[in-house]
């Protein structure tokens, strides 16, 4: 039985949505890209009394500025540097930011893979960013084990099937590292479930999924902290984006309802939910509140849906079958997708140790 862990992603001092926060995520770029704020960010993990610290290299960002038009540049000599659509960063100034910050995990810099549809385009897009994400591991992992060998590092595996993988693995073979990240935006529950079991028959023992936190996701990853690994953790943004767009999220499903000025509700509609923030109010109510407010208010109901449902599937999840019963009785609004992962995960349970192929073939996935 391991750990399983939800890191609160996108958050700063001005919006905590709670005192006592588990586990925050924060980014190079962001929130540690100069000494002013590294030193918020300190002060926003005393505050909010997290047990758990994740610093994540800022790859993603780093993308998205070079997507805006943006100049990127990865160039150890000169300082880390994020102003306006400049950005430079390498895995140096990563660790560097390790160092000063302390946490207890750090991520190496990778170059991620875009969401592209057809096999030939994701096969141009691996091939094109695999040698910068093979040198940015093992350049990651020497600076760590040098610098900071206290902080554990989680390498990100940027591809799209376990073919592609297997072009990354005899780098990984060679590094020093506790653990991997994986990327979910082009994996269903089987993608996710065979990466997963892959990881397990090289020996990890601790991985992340990145930017999840939806129903299945984490009814996936809470499963595979209790039976298979000694850590599973899970990140997103979620919680404050759905905030911002004034969606409250269901507590039994993740399921999003509008209170924006157009929605109707009964007056007097109950809220779904016993948190210390909803049992005070009803629909109708959040409805009327001024925009900042109702936002704010947001901020913390969705937070502890998110959280409160992972330690419910979690619990849960102690008897594999009744596990199972409780994720369809739970979720029929996604049935499908409920059924999917239910598929995924009853052959991970009982067949976990068998050869990867023959798992490729039950669950599905890219070519070995």
């Amino acid at each position: 039985m391991g750990y399983f862990v939800n890191f609160c992603a996108g958050v700063h001092a001005g919006i905590l949505p709670s005192i006592n926060m588990e586990a925050i995520l924060i980014n190079v770029p962001r929130d540690a890209g100069t000494d002013a704020n590294i030193r918020k960010s300190l002060k926003m993990l005393v505050a909010a009394r997290t047990k758990h610290s994740m610093l994540d290299s800022g790859g993603y960002q780093r993308l998205t500025n070079e997507l805006k038009g943006g100049v990127s540049s990865s160039d150890p000599s000169r300082p880390l540097l994020c102003r306006g659509r400049e950005m430079n960063l390498a895995p140096i100034h990563v660790i560097q930011t390790a160092v000063k910050v302390q946490p207890g995990i750090v991520t190496a810099l990778d170059a991620p893979v875009l969401k592209v549809p057809s096999p030939e385009k994701q096969r141009r897009e691996f091939d094109a960013k695999l040698p910068l994400n093979l040198r940015w591991m093992r350049e990651t992992a020497r600076l760590r084990s040098k610098y900071c060998p206290n902080i554990q590092l989680f390498i990100p595996i940027q591809c799209y099937d376990l073919h592609q993988f297997g072009l990354i693995e005899p780098t990984l073979s060679e590094l020093h590292y506790n653990g991997l990240s994986l990327p979910t935006r082009n994996l269903d529950a089987a993608g996710i479930s065979l990466f997963l079991l892959k990881f397990y028959q090289m020996g990890v023992r601790k991985v992340h999924l990145l930017s999840v936190s939806n129903f299945t996701g984490i009814a996936l990853a809470t499963y595979f902290a209790r039976y298979i690994f000694d850590w599973c953790s899970v990140d997103a943004t979620t919680w404050r984006i759905d905030s911002q767009h004034h969606n409250y999220l269901h507590p039994q499903d993740l399921s999003k309802i509008s209170v924006r000025q157009d929605a109707v509700f009964y007056d007097g509609q109950d809220l779904p939910c016993g948190c210390p923030w909803c049992s005070r109010t009803s629909f109708t109510q959040i409805k009327h509140l001024p925009g900042c407010e109702k936002t704010a208010f947001l901020r913390h109901h969705n937070y502890y849906a998110i959280q409160q449902l992972g330690r419910e599937l979690y619990a849960r999840s102690a008897n594999f079958d009744s596990y199972i019963q409780h994720l369809m009785e739970r979720n029929q609004r996604q049935a499908r997708k409920v059924r999917k992962l239910i598929e995924a995960l009853t052959i991970v349970h009982h067949r976990r140790d068998d050869p990867i192929e023959t798992l490729r073939q039950v669950l599905g996935g890219g070519r070995l």
